[in-house]
């Protein structure tokens, strides 16, 4: 065989491995490694799943900033933190995610008022309680001016209130709220 025909054979075997290299070993994608991280997930696979959704972070930082997959996998780390107990990390995911909606929706929008929700619970369970009412009356001044005061959103973040005031031992204004969210949701169960 001559030299010539011996290195195109070297080169069409190396390009054959090459493309079924590529081929058999797709590059993971946002929602391939989301996917992954879903599955750990309900499957109480805690390590596993924050693997997935710190991969599905770093790819989510590639997207334009106005799309929803940086902040969904955000959601979801953070997610997997508290359930770990992995607080202080949580929090960091949090405010993160907090500023990106600050900055893409504005101060008042309803991410807004739900991420500061989830931030007052990770204090909550910390026993910052201080902290987590400073949050949820955020929470709640945002959402009453957007939604109104009857809205059931609002009904689940006074319950987290009322909860949080029952622990730092203020029952009378912890039955207030309880008050109020018990009224939004007797309104749902009515239809009205």
């Amino acid at each position: 065989m001559s030299r010539i025909r011996f290195v195109a054979l070297l080169v069409a075997i190396l390009g054959t491995l090459l493309f079924f290299n590529n081929y058999f070993n797709q590059p993971e994608t946002w929602e391939s490694v989301n996917k992954k991280g879903l599955a750990a997930f309900q499957e109480s696979r805690y390590a596993e799943a924050e693997k997935y959704f710190k991969k599905a972070v770093k790819l989510g930082e590639t997207f334009p900033p106005e799309g929803y997959r940086l902040n969904f996998s955000l959601n979801q780390l953070a997610e997997i933190y508290r359930i770990q107990s992995k607080f202080a990390e949580a929090e960091q995911v949090l405010k993160q995610l907090l500023e990106s909606y600050k900055i893409r929706f504005g101060p008042t929008h309803i991410n807004v008022a739900l991420t500061l929700n989830n931030l007052a619970a990770n204090f909550r369970v910390q026993g910052e309680f201080k902290k987590s009412e400073i949050l949820l009356k955020q929470a709640l001044n945002i959402l009453e001016e957007s939604l109104g005061a009857e809205h059931p959103v609002m009904g689940n973040i006074l319950e987290h209130y009322a909860h949080l005031l029952h622990q730092m031992n203020r029952s009378a204004e912890a039955e207030n709220m309880k008050k109020r969210y018990q009224k939004i949701y007797s309104r749902l169960s009515m239809g009205n």
